[in-house]
């Protein structure tokens, strides 16, 4: 954003220590959880031997390394928020004092920072000659330079201090996924399933109905393919090339991946088969097993398959005066209505609520008003919701349905959701 006069003279950075403070106590919260976690398995270790008791300690050195990780970032994330919100300060109170400074002297300030000096007939004696005036207001012209230079660079130190503290706290938790952010658990050995006998698209056409997350923690990649089979689906038909042997290739902007239909990934969900080549190739491309794609971004997947250009925003950060999006609801609105009715696919992130244990990515399906107020529609990539969503939803003023859809205000949304993801342009 531009900051200005405005920011200047009113800024508050509030929004930016409140943020520091916020990942300082959830950096101490996960210390505290880790310590009780120890504790706990300590204490009913002494009951395990053999197998079980190695299996359960290195289980639990794995958890206390990730949420050491984890709560050393969010401590880093704070000590970054406090420091910028210490150099907005700091900038603002010398800009403020040559803004206010300049007015009480009756120069004209504008909102970059431009100043204007007075006209010296104001000030020179009635009897005075041209050549007086002239020298009085050259005066003031310089004065006016000088207050000027002085307002606009500490302007530009605002920004400066701004945008180095959001890059120190993207930093702070840079390499991090939303699985690890989020961790829902230790992978499963997930095994194959022969799918030689399934058509590749049991609709058709890849359609979002052939999503079905099963025990994959891949939400982020399901609610894009999802999306995009809703948006745009010849573009997952572009993606995939029948090799007329049992083998599909899916086309990586990086390159192709080759997988077997006789041997894809096991979701454990009924779900289209198109779907389970993409996750096979995914998994071989990052590694070879699903641990690889466990836990990541839908704007990640957009890049990788379709090297698609991609935005992500904060839906209600319009309170954010120095750090964040600065969108509100409506903003947001308005953005994602545009993406949809372009055929673009969008995504929403959401964090611990609506009954939502962890990190979540859902389909954006729809928006549209009715009565005056702007709804959202999504749908779950489980293709479905349990009794814990349906009753958190409407806790937070929406519709849940057993079928997988949730319908929001985007008002409500905007609370409970904290990143929309999407495509902004496909070339």
């Amino acid at each position: 954003m531009t900051i200005g006069k405005t920011q200047a003279l009113e800024g508050d950075v509030g929004a930016l220590r409140a943020q520091a403070e916020e990942f300082r106590a959830n950096g101490k919260l996960l210390q505290e959880g880790n310590r009780i976690a120890a504790r706990v398995l300590g204490d009913l270790s002494t009951s395990w031997f053999g197998d079980a008791a190695t299996a359960a300690a290195e289980s639990m050195g794995r958890a206390e390394q990730q949420v050491r990780t984890i709560s050393d970032a969010h401590s880093d994330a704070a000590d970054a928020a406090d420091a910028g919100a210490d150099g907005i300060e700091g900038y603002q109170l010398l800009a403020r004092k040559g803004i206010m400074q300049a007015e009480s002297e009756d120069f004209t300030v504008t909102e970059d920072g431009s100043v204007t000096a007075p006209s010296a007939l104001l000030y020179v004696r009635g009897d005075a000659d041209a050549e007086q005036v002239v020298a009085a207001q050259h005066a003031l012209d310089e004065k006016a330079r000088q207050y000027e230079a002085s307002i606009k660079q500490n302007l530009a130190g605002m920004a400066a201090e701004d945008a180095e503290a959001a890059a120190a706290i993207s930093n702070a938790f840079e390499g991090l996924s939303e699985g690890d952010l989020n961790p829902e658990g230790p992978p499963s050995d997930h095994g194959t399933e022969d799918r030689s006998d399934d058509p590749l698209y049991p609709n058709g056409e890849p359609r979002i109905e052939d999503i079905d997350q099963g025990d994959f923690g891949d939400c982020w990649l399901l609610a894009a393919l999802g999306s995009t089979a809703l948006t745009d689906p010849e573009k997952i038909k572009d993606l995939i090339t029948d090799n007329g042997d049992g083998t599909y290739s899916v086309h990586f902007q990086d390159g192709d991946v080759t997988v077997s239909d006789d041997a894809l990934l096991d979701q454990g969900a009924d779900q289209g088969k198109w779907v389970a080549v993409i996750e096979t190739a995914y998994a071989e491309r990052e590694g070879g097993t699903y641990d690889e794609i466990e836990g990541g971004y839908a704007d990640h997947a957009y890049e990788d398959l379709f090297g698609a250009d991609t935005g992500n925003f904060d839906p209600d950060s319009s309170n954010d005066l120095f750090f964040g999006d600065n969108k509100s609801p409506g903003d947001s609105y308005d953005e994602m209505k545009e993406a949809l009715d372009d055929g673009r696919p969008v995504t929403a992130s959401v964090n611990g609520r609506i009954g939502i244990d962890g990190g979540h990515a859902l389909i954006v399906t729809n928006v549209y008003e009715r009565d005056g107020v702007q709804y959202v529609e999504m749908m779950n990539p489980h293709a479905s919701n349990s009794s814990d969503i349906i009753n958190g939803v409407e806790e937070a003023g929406g519709e849940a349905y057993p079928d997988g859809r949730i319908v929001m205000s985007v008002d409500d949304f905007s609370e409970e959701f904290y990143k929309v993801r999407y495509v902004k342009d496909w070339d």
